[in-house]
């Protein structure tokens, strides 16, 4: 019986074998030879393996290859692999480096996390200094300029609506709505506060320097009225105990007296200039001490000029590069013996006022913070009502109207001594031209 079974498993053998297999193949070669050791179990064919074929499920399948990588080579760098799947060599970073280069990449992606915070971190700074700007920008304009308007015409003068309308000399003019001042004083004492402790009335002394500046916010021009400190118009006067005590033509620079040296001072100051220019609204001033001119030439780094006249230290026709209290000389120093001192010493003001500008605005293309530099600059020394909002606005339209340029003019008259001082008188017709061309529109 055993014989049997085994003779017929043998047959089975030899008909699978004969079936399936061709004896001269390469794995049957390869077995034979006893490269690969092979296991035959006849008494069960599914289990029959050949190198690289198995029986399974009556049928001889080829079997799946295992990948394998032998390492012929090994340096600091690089290893050299063979596959068995390709017969080709390979060069690889070695494990050790390999590690290292995953610890690098751990170490680039903190990196990029430290800038992409630091990067948002500049990016919400940038979102709230470009937001501050604006805002400060749209209140500026809100308190630089005035809806409601009540200007008034020399008489004879036709005007509609409270001077928004003007027919003057055939022409029809209207307001500039875009047009806003700034009444800028040069005070003669070192310190505003000086003897002012109980805000003594009538002491705070004279605004030697009287300058207004237009500034059209539409196209960026400027122009400086410079105002003769004798000019003559009705000045508030106060009693030392501060009791109002009418009004009075007097010299425009003793408008300052009247008050206490600071806000007061400046608000009659104010008062006087609009009955001068017609009662245009002027809702912005800025007073300066002495000591203040030197802080202010030099926070823009000197100032320029040649002078016009020759007096004290200075010569007619000569460059000076003015610094410290060069400045202050030369914009106060006057001969009093002459009763047009004062015009002469308006025309080294404008010189010096004029290349000031100059170089403020070519500094502020540069910087739009210079003008908010400046205000920093000149606080010990001045009272103002400007404010980061009034001085961020300026600046901005200033430079967006392209810096068109600055005209400084000349309130115009004839000076002739009083009773007691110069007086000086305005030409009203040659004036109010010139007003009109600053401070209204031709529209027929």
């Amino acid at each position: 019986m055993n014989r049997q079974n085994e003779s017929s498993t043998e047959a089975t053998t030899e008909n699978v074998n004969s079936a399936k297999l061709d004896p001269n193949t390469p794995e049957i070669l390869e077995s034979q030879r006893g490269r690969n050791e092979v296991t035959h179990d006849s008494a069960n064919p599914a289990k029959l393996d050949v190198d690289g074929y198995i029986f399974r499920d009556g049928k001889l399948k080829k079997k799946k290859k295992k990948v394998y990588t032998d390492v012929y080579g090994d340096d600091d760098d690089t290893i050299i692999v063979k596959s068995n799947t390709t017969n080709r060599y390979k060069k690889h970073k070695s494990r050790g480096h390999h590690h290292h280069h995953h610890s690098k990449r751990r170490k680039m992606k903190t990196w990029k996390k430290v800038l992409l915070s630091i990067a948002c971190v500049l990016l919400g700074l940038i979102v709230i200094a470009v937001g501050t700007v604006a805002y400060l920008i749209y209140q500026g304009g809100n308190e630089l300029f005035n809806s409601d308007i009540h200007v008034t015409a020399p008489q004879g003068i036709e005007t509609e609506e409270n001077g928004k309308y003007v027919v003057y000399n055939g022409e029809t003019y209207k307001f500039n709505e875009k047009v806003t001042s700034v009444l800028c004083m040069g005070v003669d004492k070192r310190d505003l506060d000086e003897n002012n402790n109980s805000k003594v009335k009538a002491s705070g002394g004279q605004a030697d320097v009287l300058m207004l500046v237009s500034i059209d916010t539409s196209n960026g021009k400027i122009t400086l009225f410079n105002i003769s400190r004798d000019a003559m118009v009705d000045v508030t006067m106060y009693s030392a105990g501060g009791a109002y005590a009418g009004t009075e033509k007097q010299q425009i620079c003793l408008s300052y007296a009247y008050g206490d040296g600071k806000e007061s001072s400046c608000e009659n100051t104010v008062n006087s200039v609009q009955r001068l220019f017609y009662n245009i609204p002027i809702n912005t001033y800025f007073s300066l001490d002495l000591d203040g001119i030197a802080a202010l030439n030099d926070s823009v780094g000197g100032v320029d000029v040649v002078s016009p006249e020759t007096i004290g230290s200075f010569v007619e026709g000569e460059s000076y590069h003015l610094v410290g209290e060069q400045a202050e000389s030369f914009v106060r120093t006057r001969d009093t013996s002459k009763v047009d001192s004062n015009n002469m010493r308006m025309q080294r003001q404008k010189v010096y006022i004029q290349s000031f500008m100059d170089t403020v605005l070519q500094q502020t293309k540069k910087d739009l913070t210079i003008p908010l530099d400046l205000f920093n600059a000149s606080a010990p020394y001045s009272c103002t009502n400007l404010n980061p909002s009034k001085v961020t606005y300026l600046a901005q339209q200033a430079v967006l109207g392209g810096l068109s340029g600055i005209d400084m003019v000349s309130v115009p008259g004839q000076v002739k001594m009083g009773t007691k001082y110069a007086e000086f008188n305005v030409s009203e017709a040659e004036f109010y031209q010139m007003f009109l061309n600053v401070y209204y529109t031709k529209i027929g």
